[in-house]
Formats: C-alpha cells, sequence, structure tokens
C-alpha cells in the first residue's frame, strides 16, 4: 500500500475493485498504481482547490457493453482514478511503448458498470501518461473525442503524467503534497522532503506538459 495520508475515493467500492481486478489480471505494479493514483488525486484536489481546473461535468452515460448496474456518478476525478490504477498494465508486452498497449488493453476490457464513454476517456488518460502529447490529427481516436472531452484528457493526462514522475523510485518517497500559486509560479511542496532526489528530478521534468496546460510555472520544493 501506498504510504501518506488518507486520500477521498475517487469511485464507488464496486466500481474500484473492477478496475483493480482487471489490474491485476495484468499482473500490475500494484503499490506503484495506489501511489500514482493518490498523487494524482492530490494534485487534482489541489488544483480544484486553486481554481485551475476548468472541466465540463462528465455525466455517466448508460453502458452498453459492460454487464451489471451502473456505477454511481462519474466525475472527472473518477476518470482519473481509473486511469491512473491501469496506467500501466501494458508492461504486460513488455515496457516499450507500454503507454499505447494499456490503451488498446482498456478499450477492449470488461469494466461492469461502466459507460464505453468513461472507459474511453479513461484509456486516453491512461496513454497520454508518458510519450506523445495528444495531437488531434495524428492520433485519430483523440481527434474524434469532442471538444470538452479533448480538455478533459489533456488536463487528467497531465495531471497523471506529472504524478507518475513524482514516483519514481517506486518506493512511496512523496507521502503528502501541497500546493501553493503565486501569479503563474506553483509551488508544490513534497512532504517529507527527505530521500525524494528521483522524485523531484522526474517530477520536474514530467511536470512540463502539466506546465504548459494549466499556464504555470512549476517550483518543486
Amino acid at each position: 500500500m501506498a504510504a501518506g495520508p488518507h486520500t477521498p475515493p475517487a469511485v464507488e467500492p464496486s466500481l474500484r475493485e473492477a478496475v483493480l481486478t482487471l489490474a491485476r489480471g495484468y499482473d500490475f505494479e500494484e503499490g506503484h498504481a495506489l501511489q500514482d493514483e493518490r498523487l494524482a488525486l492530490r494534485l487534482f484536489d489541489e488544483l480544484l482547490r486553486l481554481g485551475l481546473l476548468d472541466l465540463a461535468p462528465v455525466p455517466q452515460l448508460p453502458s452498453t457493453s459492460s454487464p451489471g448496474p451502473p456505477a454511481g456518478p462519474i466525475t472527472a476525478r473518477a476518470v482519473l482514478s481509473c486511469a491512473a490504477l491501469l496506467h500501466d498494465i501494458g508492461y504486460v508486452e513488455g515496457y516499450e511503448q507500454h503507454h499505447k498497449t494499456a490503451f488498446r488493453l482498456i478499450l477492449a476490457a470488461t469494466i461492469p458498470g461502466l459507460s464505453s464513454r468513461i472507459q474511453a476517456l479513461a484509456a486516453h488518460v491512461a496513454r497520454y501518461h508518458r510519450g506523445s502529447k495528444p495531437d488531434p490529427v495524428a492520433h485519430g481516436a483523440f481527434g474524434r473525442l469532442s471538444d470538452d472531452d479533448q480538455r478533459l484528457v489533456m488536463q487528467l493526462g497531465a495531471i497523471l503524467r506529472f504524478a507518475d514522475g513524482l514516483d519514481r523510485s517506486h518506493t512511496d518517497a512523496v507521502q503528502d503534497l501541497s500546493c501553493q500559486l503565486d501569479g503563474s509560479r506553483l509551488r508544490v511542496t513534497l512532504q517529507p522532503g527527505v530521500g525524494d532526489e528521483a522524485e523531484r528530478w522526474a517530477g520536474q521534468k514530467k511536470a512540463r506538459w502539466f506546465e504548459a496546460v494549466f499556464g504555470v510555472r512549476v517550483i518543486l520544493t
């Protein structure tokens, strides 16, 4: 389990268990996925508090492909949670292009109670946790999303990519984080702030897209 303070769950238990069951089927690194999820949700909550998120509502539409009753209300935060838990399942086919493999596997999966639209959004967010950034011309699936959904994938994908950098060593070195906004400078304080050199290096590197999406300069402390 990831260390650090409790982060409020983003999805109801039955849906979370369905997502974890899928991930476990691909023998994913559960500790790292849980840590990425926790840090991504902490970033999401901090950005929401600071007024930096600009997301349209994400209604849960009836599923036509997944059996079982519909899950509770699905929010952008829940999409981020699902994507974080599943982002590395592509390792089952090797490291190279594992983000694209994860995208394909998530789209092909049966996740009870999740609509095809929400599943596709989670797949896109997971796909962009590394590698190239979304391109509506070069990436056909992304280009077919609505403008609102493209904006959601951009923001959530940037958050997940940044969070992934903050667990570079896969040791849960970052137990918590907080954000302060000073003009265009976003100061992200990592706690406890010791033994996290790899996280600070990778976090700063993987924050570049995050900086472009949110119009801020990230200062890691």
